[in-house]
């Protein structure tokens, strides 16, 4: 059980509840979704890939296969059996969520996404015509220019060119 006092809500538990779960992967998307470390803290989810286990995208794989079930259900045999599994193993989504005084309003999670994508601010911009220092974040944040250039689906060599030519030009140290 979290140390935090704050009660929390997983995404197991919403799910149970009746959330939706594009729904759910919209509030995965836009805010502070945590998760539980080894050692029991609460922690932001990371924005590693899917084998990260406490980045976004392992919880969103896991959600996927819930929808997967819910669109295309599995015989009532087997579905006894994945339901009895999760009742002795848990779910990979009972260590995601959100304590509950930091719980998003789901239920109206629509609304904020458009309102979110309509904004200026928001606005997408190519992963090129970022600054340096959203490079260089993202590179400590992932561990390595490997995963970083997974994480925009291009080479590790283009994405050493495109790290290298913005070092150079802002007279980065041995670029």
């Amino acid at each position: 059980m979290p140390r935090n006092k704050s009660l929390w809500i997983s995404i197991e538990k919403l799910l149970l509840g009746g959330i939706d779960i594009p729904d759910l992967a919209d509030a995965i998307d836009i805010h502070n979704l945590q998760t539980i470390d080894e050692l029991g803290r609460r922690i932001l989810a990371t924005a590693g890939d899917v084998s990260d286990q406490h980045s976004k995208e392992f919880a969103k794989k896991h959600l996927a296969l819930r929808y997967s079930l819910k669109v295309d259900p599995i015989p009532a045999i087997e579905q006894d059996t994945f339901e009895e599994q999760l009742m002795i193993c848990g779910s990979p989504l009972d260590k995601f969520g959100w304590p509950e005084d930091s719980l998003p309003d789901i239920e109206n999670i629509n609304t904020q996404v458009n309102t979110q994508n309509s904004t200026p601010q928001n606005k997408t911009i190519k992963w090129t015509e970022r600054p340096l220092a959203d490079f260089e974040a993202e590179y400590i944040e992932l561990g390595s220019y490997e995963k970083a250039s997974k994480k925009h689906d291009v080479s590790r060599q283009r994405y050493s060119e495109v790290i290298k030519a913005k070092r150079k030009k802002s007279s980065w140290p041995n670029a």
